[in-house]
């Protein structure tokens, strides 16, 4: 029998981004695997109905109640709304830690008055991190893992996986399209994140094409990812980000900050010279060095990432037995 009654999943309305999706994929894998889970859209007073590129998952939909034998799923950015649930028990899935700190690596300052205005706001739980303690926790990364015992915190990995790529079907008619890819010496970027970064590295190598990853769909990113060689992410990382995955699953090699939850071999299993600190002096030129070589040599730098491919292929599974373990489900 499953451990509770039913499970609901707290999701912002009509949010379409890497944590709702990943909301969506958990309440449809808990009902998979014989536990009772429902979508429930926040605010809770609105009808909301599951976003069209997520109706895939058919998740049922219910209504926000607080009852005996229900857990109670909020991602972290609803954690005062955790804190005041009763008569159910609560976790809280940490899918940002940087959604929660404010943290961006760029000024202190800025992330120190960022956090102060969550605060006052009433955005977050004035004892920090530790007034939230008594609820149980689960964390998409191991980064978010490493941030949550750095408090005392123990939380149980819920490490979702990157949605279609890896699908059987889809994987089995990749090695195909991998063969047959015409890549240009094109470097791919999220213009979303670490454009202070990008724009630097524009100017100091306008002879490369630096490509921006926007306005696709995920037929077209993935062709995107096919013609080009590399992609880079210096933005903050602030869980297991889904394109670097995406990237290398696609035969590109990635190259990211090493902050976040770049920062560790878990999240971003990837060699070492391939994580730049972006506040090194000689971070340009570092990036020219290792770009260059990727460029210049692609087949040989592309084998070096086949690890973090494995890794990626596997999540799927992984994922079930994370869900089984958390949630108390026999496999």
């Amino acid at each position: 029998m499953p451990r509770y009654t039913r499970v609901l999943v707290i999701c912002p309305g009509n949010a379409m981004t890497a944590g709702p999706e990943a909301l969506h994929q958990l309440v449809a894998d808990l009902n998979r695997l014989g536990q009772p889970a429902q979508m429930v859209y926040h605010p809770f007073d609105r009808r909301f109905e599951p976003p069209a590129p997520y109706r895939k998952y058919a998740v049922p939909v219910g209504t926000y109640a607080e009852e005996p034998g229900t857990l109670i799923v909020f991602p972290e950015i609803f954690t005062m709304q955790a804190l005041r649930a009763r008569g159910a028990e609560v976790a809280v899935w940490w899918m940002s830690v940087n959604n929660f700190t404010g943290v961006r690596y760029g000024r202190p300052w800025r992330d120190r008055l960022r956090y102060w205005k969550y605060l006052l706001k009433g955005k977050r739980p004035w004892g920090g991190v530790r007034a939230l303690a008594h609820l149980r926790h689960f964390a998409q990364s191991e980064y978010a893992r490493e941030f949550l015992a750095g408090h005392g915190i123990t939380a149980a990995l819920l490490s979702d996986p990157i949605p279609v790529y890896t699908e059987p079907a889809y994987v089995q008619a990749l090695p195909a399209r991998l063969r047959t890819a015409q890549r240009a010496d094109t470097i791919l970027y999220n213009p979303t994140k670490g454009a202070q970064f990008t724009a630097r590295l524009m100017a100091a190598y306008p002879q490369w094409k630096l490509r921006p990853l926007r306005g696709l769909n995920r037929e077209q990113l993935a062709q995107a990812f096919l013609d080009a060689k590399l992609y880079m992410d210096f933005g903050h990382h602030p869980g297991k980000d889904r394109l670097p995955r995406e990237a290398a699953l696609h035969g590109c090699c990635v190259i990211t900050a090493r902050h976040g939850s770049a920062a560790n071999p878990v999240d971003v299993p990837i060699p070492a010279r391939y994580k730049l600190e972006v506040k090194d002096p000689a971070f340009v030129q570092r990036f020219g060095e290792v770009a260059g070589d990727v460029l210049a040599n692609f087949e040989g730098c592309s084998r070096e990432f086949d690890a973090y491919r494995q890794v990626i292929a596997r999540e799927p599974a992984e994922f079930d037995k994370q869900i089984a373990e958390a949630f108390g489900i026999p496999l």
